[in-house]
C-alpha cells in the first residue's frame, strides 16, 4: 500500500501494483509506460509515487503533454511533493506569459522540436543534482509526435534511451499507443527492456 505525504484525494486510487512491479526493476532500465486518456494521470502518479517515495529518487519530468505548472499542481492537489523533480517545460513558452510561474524547478524549452535542446538540457541538469538515483520520464510520446517527423522521432528515442542507461539512470516514457505512430510505437517494444501497460509490467 503507497502512503501519499499528505493523504489522498478521496475520488483518486493509485495503483499499487505499479509499485510492486517496479521493484524488480534495475537503474538502467527504460521502461515504457502505455495509458490511455482516461487514467492517463493515475498511471502517471502511480509511477512516479513509489519512484521519489520508496525508491527516494529524483530526476527530471519533460513536460510535452501538458504544462508544468499543470502538473504540478496536480500532483499537489493528491499529496505529492514534486519539489525535488526538475521540470522541463515544452509547452508553456508558446503562450503569454506561460514562463511567469512561481516554481523555481521548471526549465522551458521554446519548442517540442528542439528534440537535442531537450536531451542536453536533462543531461545537464542530472549533473547539476545531488541525488545519487535518479530518472528521466517523458510525458509523452504521443505529444512530440505531433510536432516531430516519424522516422526523426523514433532514432531520437532510441539515442535518448541509450543516452541514460549508460548512465544508469532510469528511463520511463509514457504513451498513448493509438496516438503513437506504428513505426515509433514498434521501435519503443523493441528500446525499452520494460512495459508497463495500464499497471502491468512485462519483463522481456
Amino acid at each position: 500500500m503507497i502512503v501519499l505525504a499528505h493523504g489522498v484525494l478521496e475520488m483518486f486510487e493509485l495503483d499499487n501494483g505499479i509499485a510492486e512491479q517496479l521493484t524488480e526493476i534495475s537503474l538502467n532500465s527504460a521502461i515504457q509506460v502505455r495509458c490511455g486518456n482516461s487514467n492517463a494521470f493515475m498511471v502517471t502518479a502511480s509511477t512516479m509515487v513509489p519512484l521519489i517515495q520508496m525508491f527516494e529518487m529524483g530526476g527530471i519530468y519533460i513536460s510535452a503533454s501538458r504544462g508544468a505548472v499543470e502538473i504540478i499542481q496536480a500532483f499537489e492537489s493528491i499529496g505529492i511533493d514534486v519539489s525535488n523533480i526538475h521540470f522541463i517545460d515544452l509547452v508553456s513558452s508558446g503562450i503569454l506569459g506561460g514562463t511567469d510561474v512561481p516554481y523555481d524547478n521548471i526549465t522551458f524549452i521554446d519548442s517540442p522540436i528542439m528534440l537535442e535542446s531537450i536531451l542536453l538540457r536533462s543531461l545537464y541538469r542530472l549533473r547539476t543534482t545531488d541525488n545519487p538515483r535518479n530518472f528521466v520520464l517523458i510525458d509523452s510520446v504521443n505529444a512530440l509526435a505531433i510536432y516531430n517527423e516519424e522516422k526523426m522521432l523514433a532514432e531520437y528515442l532510441h539515442t535518448f534511451i541509450n543516452t541514460f542507461r549508460q548512465r544508469e539512470v532510469l528511463t520511463v516514457i509514457l504513451n498513448i499507443p493509438d496516438q503513437v505512430p506504428p513505426s515509433v510505437l514498434s521501435n519503443l517494444d523493441l528500446y525499452c527492456t520494460d512495459l508497463i501497460d495500464r499497471g502491468q509490467v512485462v519483463i522481456h
